[in-house]
């Protein structure tokens, strides 16, 4: 590995350590003797690095895990085909499961019902703008008063 790859490489990864712990770009930059921007795409790219490298090993499970299910289908096939029904259901599990791998079930819609099934309209939640503690007080003892 050449000397300017080893040098980006471990700029890479000491900005992004610099900004896990909370450092600003300006404040990485200054610590490593690079500009903002530097700093900013040495996090970037170590990101999408990171990114890369979490798909390609969630591929490489996703493989695991269909070949384990094909191992289990296989195996458990020998005793379906002797009658078996504990091996049967083991079979259709293992086949709900590669179906969900695969994606092959469609998404389902959630909705939000009342205890009757009917379904509860979703609407805007209104949150009160912040106030200062003294007229939270004022405001809670005029709804105090009003209230006697």
């Amino acid at each position: 590995m050449d000397k300017k790859r080893l040098k980006t490489s471990e700029l890479k990864r000491k900005s992004l350590e610099l900004r896990t712990l909370g450092l600003s770009y300006q404040q990485v930059g200054d610590q490593l003797g690079v500009s903002k921007t530097a700093a900013y795409k040495a996090v970037k790219n170590a990101l999408q690095e990171i990114q890369e490298e979490t798909r390609q090993l969630a591929k490489l499970n996703k493989t695991l895990d269909l070949q384990r299910l094909d191992w289990i289908i296989r195996e458990a096939m020998k005793l379906a085909l002797k009658g078996d029904l504990q091996a049967m259901d083991r079979i259709m599990k293992a086949i709900d499961q590669r179906a969900k791998i695969y994606g092959f079930e469609a998404p389902q819609k959630i909705a939000h019902t009342t205890p009757d099934g009917e379904e509860i309209q979703q609407g805007v939640v209104v949150v009160p703008t912040p106030m200062a503690l003294e007229d939270w007080i004022k405001h809670y003892h005029q709804d105090e008063q009003e209230q006697e």
